[in-house]
């Protein structure tokens, strides 16, 4: 799918905080599936907005909240120490919030589920905003980089897709493998894809260089879109609760 969309700049309240954001979506004026969308360590920089478009083109209002409240951490170590540094339960809350956002807006209908998504350090505060509150229907985990407690998994009810490259070393194998097994034990439903010879955060070209990560990104996102337009869309529950892992090396 692929249509004109509108990109603006976007804020909302968030218990006795306010929320800065970024938020685009398709041109047209019917409504469509919200996504919120959870950035790396890197902030709401220019890939952060460039992914929340990619959203848009696909059909759902995306919002990106602003994890570090106008701040874009440069270099590396600078923005592990904002990762850090970051107040956890506040930034689950903004990342709930936004949720109410969406379906403030007209272009989301009221009632509808809306999905999270995210990447790096957004990956586990996805996990942490589905273990820890209603607010989501869907979650797609990309490389997550915060590992929450296994006992905040049980939490968890609405199914999940995971993404994973397998020359990841910021989110090893043996990470994985433990996040698959916690979430086996409590009898999840989710997806797991790993993807051959990409490493972290290969969505984005500056952080991944190897000659697989462009179709490797391309092929993710494919499933990511399927999978919230499913989930989003048609959401009348799972049928069950066994998990629903499939693991395909690409």
């Amino acid at each position: 799918m692929a249509t004109n969309i509108l990109s603006l700049h976007a804020g909302y309240d968030s218990g006795d905080s306010f929320v800065d954001g970024y938020v685009a979506r398709p041109a047209d004026s019917g409504t469509h599936p919200g996504l919120v969308v959870i950035s790396g360590m890197g902030g709401l920089n220019w890939f952060q907005r460039e992914i929340t478009r990619t959203f848009a083109r696909e059909g759902f209002v995306a919002v990106s909240p602003d994890l570090y409240d106008g701040v874009l951490p440069e270099g590396h170590a600078t923005q592990l120490r904002y990762k850090n540094s970051l107040d956890i339960d506040h930034a689950i809350a903004n990342i709930c919030a936004g949720s109410n956002f969406l379906h403030s807006l007209p272009w989301v209908e009221d009632k509808s589920p809306i999905g999270v998504v995210g990447f790096c350090l957004g990956g586990g505060l996805a996990l942490l905003a589905l273990a820890r509150s209603n607010a989501f229907g869907a979650g797609v985990i990309y490389y997550h980089s915060l590992f929450p407690d296994s006992g905040e998994l049980n939490s968890i009810e609405a199914p999940m897709m995971c993404h994973y490259g397998t020359n990841d070393h910021t989110t090893p194998i043996e990470e994985i493998d433990a996040f698959r097994a916690s979430l086996d034990n409590y009898n999840k439903y989710y997806e797991l894809f790993m993807y051959e010879g990409v490493g972290h955060s290969f969505l984005n070209p500056k952080q991944d260089t190897s000659p697989l990560r462009a179709d490797a990104a391309a092929l993710s996102l494919q499933r990511t879109a399927t999978f919230f337009h499913e989930h989003l869309v048609q959401n009348d529950g799972i049928e069950g609760t066994e998990s629903g892992e499939q693991e395909i090396d690409k």
